[in-house]
């Protein structure tokens, strides 16, 4: 068993509206088959939406930017990191996102533009043990992924306080296995 740690953002269009739908489509499309109800709230869990500044620097071809409904979500899964990114980056196409919502411009640098969705994986955790021997509850790993399409925990984690304020929501304990820190304790760091 996995669980994954998402971050869903919009600022376009019903924002809200978009970011449950997409709660939904990755319930559906992560969530094992066999889990059963009464399991639910620990398989699947989601921070409030929180408002945000747009980070980053945005196409000015656009016009003003609009302020960013964030939310975390948590949900536990069989399928693989890379699998996972598939089936987000599938919801997203679905739901309207397009490739061109970022460049580089100048110098390397990405150029983002508004987007309808987007859904970052923000960690990957392996369930390891149960261990109720020792009176504990399962015992999670966080892991870290890098390839080509896919950088697990998301490289830009710890630098996005929208980002953190969400998660930190659900998942105060969650372990950042590069920077070896708790995300309460990423969260609490007053340089972000």
């Amino acid at each position: 068993m996995n669980r994954v740690y998402l971050l869903l953002g919009s600022n376009k269009g019903n924002s809200e509206a978009l970011l449950n739908e997409a709660v939904l489509e990755l319930i559906d499309a992560l969530l094992p088959d066999y889990l059963e109800a009464e399991s639910l709230s620990d398989a699947v869990n989601t921070s409030d939406i929180l408002k945000s500044a747009p980070w980053g620097e945005f196409d000015s071809s656009e016009g003003p930017v609009n302020d960013f409904s964030n939310m975390a979500m948590a949900i536990c899964t069989e399928l693989s990191p890379e699998q996972v990114l598939d089936v987000c980056q599938d919801i997203e196409r679905r739901m309207g996102r397009g490739d061109e919502d970022h460049r580089c411009g100048k110098e390397g640098k990405e150029i983002y533009r508004s987007r309808c969705i987007d859904i970052d994986i923000l960690l990957f955790e392996t369930l390891m043990a149960a261990g109720k021997a020792q009176g504990r509850g399962k015992v999670w790993r966080s892991i870290v992924v890098e390839s080509e399409r896919l950088s697990i925990p998301h490289k830009l984690l710890s630098q996005r306080k929208f980002a953190l304020d969400c998660l930190v929501k659900i998942a105060p304990d969650a372990y950042h296995p590069v920077e070896r820190k708790r995300i309460r304790d990423l969260n609490n760091k007053s340089d972000i």
